[in-house]
């Protein structure tokens, strides 16, 4: 389908073939014109309708076709598409801000969560680090008290090696004494003392 619309002297074509989103067709919009035949007036400051804002492709490429068609000149009608390309990339950016926001606050979301699971497994570490920590602690305690011991029986040994030794030589000394005793046994009277 094509559609013309005539600006003062001018004639601005549109081609509108399969209309499927914004962007796209407006590359294919074209506007000729001869050279000014006489002067044109300045373009009058036409902000764009105070409509709501198209919400498709198609809506868009009505509200710009409608605008040039209400344009008196070239200059007019290169201020009304400007300024509704304008809105438009208004509208792109605003989107563009809402879905960033959208993103972020996911984001967000996720690395808080991921910044409980993380302290939750710090919280448990920690205690695991502690619990660790203590039985360290009684490993080397159990450990100086077995050194104590060992300390301790070396002690006894000696004393129990000494004790030995001692009750060999009164075993030994007994031995003598009752042996000395056998043989000299008429010489002491047991009356005499």
């Amino acid at each position: 389908m094509a559609a013309a619309a005539v600006c003062g002297t001018k004639r601005a074509y549109f081609f509108d073939d399969e209309i499927t989103s914004s962007i796209p067709l407006l590359k294919r919009i074209r506007c000729t014109s001869p050279a000014p035949i006489c002067p044109q007036p300045a373009p009058k400051e036409n902000p764009v309708p105070n409509n709501p804002v198209p919400a498709n492709g198609e809506q868009w490429v009505e509200l710009l076709v409608k605008e040039m068609m209400s344009a008196t000149s070239v200059d007019d009608a290169k201020s009304r598409a400007g300024k509704v390309l304008e809105m438009l990339q208004k509208v792109i950016s605003d989107r563009v801000t809402e879905e960033a926001a959208k993103s972020f606050e996911a984001v967000d979301h996720a690395i808080k969560e991921r910044v409980e699971a993380l302290s939750e497994e710090n919280g448990v570490l920690k205690r695991a680090v502690v619990i660790q920590h203590e039985k360290l602690k009684e490993g080397e305690e159990k450990r100086k008290e077995l050194e104590q011991c060992k300390e301790m029986v070396g002690k006894y040994q000696e004393k129990v090696r000494m004790l030995e030794v001692n009750n060999y030589a009164l075993s030994v000394h007994l031995n003598q004494a009752l042996q000395g005793n056998s043989l000299g046994g008429g010489r002491f009277h047991p009356d005499v003392y």
